[in-house]
């Protein structure tokens, strides 16, 4: 009976370290991801705050290409464009500003692909 119940300790153990092992490894990717996240975050920031520097600055004019704004300035957080697909949107923010509420720039670009519009907001 004894040697029963040791050997029913020992697997209960065995099975139990399996199921640790699989939760850690859980825990280990999340915190990978939420560190890619802080990473993604930077670079968005970074990205605002190149832009919001150049629109200041009159760096960013009218008639400059897409190409060349994102090889500058690098990619926005988000691009969408009109109802009726001729002017495209780039929003760039910090990572404080969510999309409803903080300083966020925006360019709009023409259906040619060039600068139209190029502006700081606050919501």
């Amino acid at each position: 009976m004894r040697n029963a119940l040791i050997i029913s300790c020992l697997m209960l153990l065995a099975f139990a370290s399996d199921c640790r092992a699989e939760g850690l490894d859980s825990l280990i990717e999340l915190g990978r991801s939420q560190a890619e996240m802080q990473k993604q975050y930077a670079e968005e920031t970074r990205a605002f705050e190149k832009v919001k520097k150049g629109i200041g600055a009159g760096a960013i004019a009218k008639g400059q290409t897409k190409d060349a704004i994102k090889t500058k300035y690098g990619e926005p957080v988000i691009a969408v464009k009109d109802s009726n697909g001729k002017r495209e949107k780039w929003i760039y923010k910090p990572e404080a500003s969510s999309f409803f509420k903080g300083i966020r720039a925006a360019l709009v670009f023409t259906e040619e692909g060039l600068l139209d519009e190029a502006r700081l907001e606050e919501r």
